[in-house]
């Protein structure tokens, strides 16, 4: 049982050098960890600080590639937490909200700036119970977040090749309350 943040990043340090490819469908690639420089040159651009939770992850662990989903997202350079946040504010993306897990399908796990983990899809951003030292410890323990962030929903789909319909299962809505920070 993890019982404190050097427990944790040890746990994932553990984790996400047993992680395979096939554990998720298109995996990040892990990184190593970001420098310290880095780092600060991302808190710069962004305008505020990281989680220091984060903050530690990034530094001792890896920068971008383990986590629920596709695996975090790096710091800086293509596909980053620096250039989705810049992409996403030019649109409506609400200001310090960090995307940092891609789900796919336009739907992310956020940071903001109390360390909350927060889900944004298509219908703006759901406050999770989750802070970001639950949510890594609930992965490190082999919680499936998908089903703890997003109710399921019956659906009834046409199969393209019998052109029958099929009982199936898809992405309701995110489980929380909207986000405060909006």
């Amino acid at each position: 049982m993890v019982s404190n943040d050097d427990e944790l990043i040890a746990a994932l340090c553990e984790r996400a050098a047993s992680v395979k490819p096939t554990d998720t469908p298109t995996p990040r690639e892990r990184r190593p960890p970001a420098s310290e420089e880095t780092v600060m040159k991302a808190e710069v651009v962004l305008g505020f600080r990281l989680d220091p939770l984060l903050r530690r992850i990034y530094r001792e662990v890896c920068d971008g590639g383990i986590g629920p989903g596709y695996g975090s997202l790096p710091l800086m350079g293509n596909e980053s937490v620096l250039s989705m946040y810049e992409n996403f504010r030019s649109g409506s993306w609400p200001e310090k909200l960090m995307p940092v897990w891609d789900w796919g399908g336009a739907c992310w796990s956020c940071v903001d700036l109390e360390g909350r983990i927060v889900t944004n899809d298509e219908h703006g951003p759901t406050l999770t119970d989750f802070t970001t030292r639950t949510w890594l410890k609930a992965w490190v323990g082999g919680v499936d977040l998908w089903k703890e962030i997003y109710e399921d929903k019956d659906a009834t789909i046409i199969n393209p090749f019998t052109r029958k319909p099929v009982a199936t299962k898809v992405r309701g809505t995110a489980k929380g309350r909207p986000w405060p920070g909006r």
